[in-house]
């Protein structure tokens, strides 16, 4: 599912076969005077497709061919003020996918609970903006800037009244939640959008909730973070990559001083908390702080505004005094231990790569029916589904694989011009799962490049690289620990002759590297 901003009200996409393509219009949640149109599009690895959208500047009647394209309407709710919040729960609207059924609190038009359907498990769970107030004055105590984060006391409410529009689709239901300051402001300071995607395509888009925010501009030192209740039973214990490939574990600890800041840990792209029935992932795409300062809490910092009289930082502009409206994006996954295990490893990887949508002509008003040149679909290039393509390039330089003939080189008094080597790519695939994470997905994967990459050229040459490329692994020495691991590995470095030697087996969490020589008449 892909989304594209148009300025008509109505709209109908043909793929590359002239074909209507299933898609969704709804007005945009950023302007008055702008629509969202979603489509579902069909893509394998490295592939790309032409869509033909065909605008009109009035609504879709019953006759026309627009009737593949849903339009989607607001239903909407009236807002609520904090202060009226004296008996929440009673009554409660639900919004439902294959997946899961939530449920809308419209005392507060918050979030009232999660059930994910595959196990029929409740978990209760709200989502709403909490501000830590900063200080600024270095006389005053411990400051927060650009490398440290230090509040004067306890997250408060960010918000006084919410207003929530719900617009049910048959492409997507996006729920939309408008947070203001004060009561009676027009203009809300931060929201968020959840959209719940309907089982088309993919398996993982199905179990997912996807997330989008905006927050600012924020008052002078303060800093705002998203923080979702939930019902699990963590013991404040969360789960955090520090680098975008290896989970932490997070324990909550107490300190003399600063124990709230202490306890906040990056997080690159996944954190989550558990209990022993069930996992809340959220998924990012950039990096975040993230924390559990109580049972079932996540909160994740969005978004920072400050100021403080500290020489060197206003000498150096580190004061992060930022008026911007930021909009950041999760994805939710909720489900049991297991479930969640398979799901979030990859959906981090496709929230990280999303499609790029590119423009190949300026919007127009049809005039008339084209018809559409048909074209040679690109034999994609597919992996297993715990591998990740994580590189494939061309290097800019074109030194020799031979290292000792490379420095031979660089210490001679020639001149060498560099060009890159068309004919050579710089090939990395990554196991996405750990050990023991996945009974089927964690094992080790065996794969034949040659026939894989079939699609974009006859590969002829393998040789297997140090994680830089610079090496020839053969030549490595590699350190060796004592662990008590019992599987012995055997991934071998690759040479070049029969179609054996292409064969390569990756191991839980390895990334093994690569240069691929293709057939010059196929590039």
């Amino acid at each position: 599912m892909v989304n594209v901003t148009i300025t008509f009200p109505s709209a109908i996409v043909y793929d590359d076969d002239g074909q209507p393509v299933p898609a969704q219009i709804q007005r945009s949640a950023q302007s008055n005077i702008s629509y969202d149109l979603f489509i579902l599009v069909e893509l394998g690895g490295l592939q790309h497709k032409k869509y033909l959208i065909k605008v009109s500047g009035t609504p879709c009647s019953k006759k026309s061919k627009c009737l593949n394209t849903y339009e989607a309407k607001a239903a909407v709710f009236e807002r609520r003020s904090v202060k009226d919040w004296r008996k929440t729960g009673r009554r409660l609207l639900p919004v439902l996918s294959e997946s899961y059924k939530l449920m809308f609190d419209r005392d507060t038009n918050l979030l009232h609970s999660i059930t994910y359907l595959q196990e029929n498990r409740r978990v209760r769970m709200t989502q709403d903006f909490w501000e830590y107030d900063a200080n600024g004055d270095v006389k005053a105590g411990p400051i927060s800037d650009n490398y440290i984060f230090s509040a004067n006391g306890s997250a408060v409410r960010a918000y006084k009244a919410v207003a929530m529009e719900i617009i049910p689709g048959k492409i997507v239901t996006e729920i939309r939640q408008y947070f203001y300051r004060e009561d009676g402001d027009e203009d809300y300071a931060f929201s968020i959008t959840t959209r719940v995607p309907e089982c088309s395509g993919t398996v993982l888009q199905c179990h997912r909730l996807e997330q989008s925010y905006s927050l600012g501009p924020l008052h002078i030192n303060t800093e705002v973070v998203l923080r979702t209740s939930s019902s699990l039973k963590n013991n404040r214990t969360l789960y955090s990559d520090d680098n975008g490939y290896q989970m932490m574990k997070r324990i909550y600890k107490k300190f003399p001083n600063n124990t709230l800041a202490r306890n906040y840990f990056p997080m690159v792209r996944t954190a989550y908390i558990e209990d022993d029935l069930s996992r809340l992932v959220l998924l990012s795409d950039r990096a975040h702080g993230v924390s559990s300062q109580a049972n079932g809490q996540l909160e994740v910092m969005l978004h920072r505004r400050l100021w403080n009289n500290l020489a060197w930082n206003l000498g150096y502009n580190l004061t992060l005094n930022d008026s911007s409206v930021v909009t950041p994006t999760l994805w939710m996954v909720l489900g049991s231990v297991g479930a969640t295990s398979k799901l979030h490893p990859r959906g981090a990887v496709e929230l990280q790569h999303r499609p790029v949508i590119m423009p190949i002509d300026q919007p127009r008003l049809p005039q008339k029916e084209k018809e559409l040149t048909l074209s040679t679909p690109v034999p994609p290039v597919v992996l297993p589904p715990n591998l990740h393509l994580l590189s494939l390039s061309i290097p800019g330089w074109n030194y020799s694989s031979h290292h000792s003939i490379h420095l031979s080189h660089i210490h001679s008094s020639t001149d060498l011009v560099s060009e890159p080597d068309f004919d050579r790519v710089l090939l990395r695939i990554m196991h996405l799962f750990e050990e023991e994470e996945d009974p089927e997905l964690s094992k080790p994967v065996t794969i034949n490049l040659k026939d894989i990459l079939r699609g974009i050229g006859e590969v002829t040459v393998l040789e297997e690289r140090s994680l830089t490329g610079t090496w020839d692994v053969t030549g490595l020495q590699r350190w060796k620990w004592k662990t008590a691991d019992t599987l012995a590995k055997k991934n071998e470095s690759c040479p070049s002759s029969g179609d054996e030697d292409f064969t390569v087996t990756v191991s839980p969490k390895e990334i093994r590297t690569f240069f691929v020589h293709f057939s010059s008449r196929n590039l």
